[in-house]
């Protein structure tokens, strides 16, 4: 434990609410400087709020302590807050640190920062969610479109198979303004939509929160008494549309689709039945990281990197689920 903290810097959020009205904000360096062979990478996490990004940050601590002992890793969290995110991005820059992975809370407001670190000289290596700068040195994530894609499979078929699907789709969408957002709406709808006996309503925000969700479902409900699935981007709101329908009493009668598939979250709610099933979104911070030591090595590295998703239903959870296999646009 003690090998962990000296080497992974978790900075508290409240130390950086003085930068906000500085763009380049001086910051006292507490810290001694690395050992020549050292490298301090600064990751700015947009939220800690979601049990995914819980997950996400202690794979990545978990996979620094193991696999790099010349690495220092200064963790932030940008408390859901993009002015905050962007502070912390340049509170790297003007500290110099060697490479930044950045996690964005959405893309245009990220965008500019992400572009000043590059612009810097810092090697950014963007994970889950996109910007609109593609000078940066990497992007490392699933691909939203095709988990969009592939849950509309997955609900076409449970409501018929193609062709033949009907129904009515209740849909809660994450945060719009982030690309995943965007991309699990349009890949889904790329699909339903051939549909003619498919009706999709819904496609609030509900800001990837799970209390949210709950409150969108238990007004839909209140209109909608035919729902036959509700398409959540991802599982906590899946989880609370599950809960709402159970408070109504509609709990029997509608099934749930999620996204993350989380052990002991998604994929154990699919086990028992709330969810009926749920597309693997894997976090990407050490795959991420792995990327950034390659540049600092003088490694080329592809552009982007996906990574695969799976379907886990009751029938093959326990199997580690099943893996998509059609490819985004085919």
């Amino acid at each position: 434990m003690k090998r962990l903290i000296a080497k992974v810097w978790v900075v508290a959020t409240l130390l950086l609410t003085t930068m906000l009205a500085d763009p380049m904000p001086a910051v006292a360096e507490t810290k001694a400087a690395p050992a020549a062979n050292d490298y301090v990478i600064g990751f700015s996490q947009c939220t800690v709020k979601e049990p995914w990004r819980v997950e996400f940050n202690r794979r990545l601590i978990a996979h620094a302590e193991q696999a790099y002992p010349n690495v220092r890793l200064d963790v932030l969290d940008a408390d859901d807050k993009t002015e905050l995110q962007v502070a912390q991005m340049r509170s790297f820059i003007h500290r110099g640190v060697d490479a930044i992975l950045i996690s964005p809370k959405e893309a245009a407001g990220l965008t500019g920062v992400v572009k000043e670190a590059a612009e810097a000289g810092i090697p950014v290596v963007v994970l889950d969610r996109d910007v609109m700068f593609k000078g940066y040195a990497c992007f490392v994530g699933g691909d939203n479109k095709l988990i969009g894609r592939a849950a509309g499979k997955v609900i076409v078929d449970m409501l018929g198979g193609p062709g033949k699907a009907k129904g009515l789709v209740f849909e809660i969408c994450g945060g719009l303004a982030s690309t995943p957002g965007q991309e699990r709406r349009d890949g889904f709808h790329d699909v339903v939509d051939k549909e003619k006996g498919v009706k999709v309503l819904g496609g609030l925000d509900g800001d990837w929160k799970k209390d949210k969700a709950y409150s969108i479902m238990q007004d839909a409900l209140k209109v909608h008494p035919d729902i036959d699935i509700v398409y959540a981007h991802n599982d906590p709101m899946a989880h609370g549309a599950f809960q709402a329908a159970k408070a109504a009493g509609r709990e029997e009668g509608i099934r749930v689709i999620g996204i993350d598939a989380l052990p002991n979250e998604g994929v154990r709610w699919v086990k028992t039945g709330e969810l009926t099933a749920t597309l693997l979104y894997p976090t990407p911070g050490e795959v991420g990281l792995d990327v950034a030591l390659k540049i600092l090595n003088g490694e080329k590295v592809d552009k982007r990197i996906t990574l695969p998703t799976r379907v886990f239903t009751k029938e093959n959870a326990s199997k580690g689920g099943e893996e998509v296999k059609f490819k985004d646009g085919g």
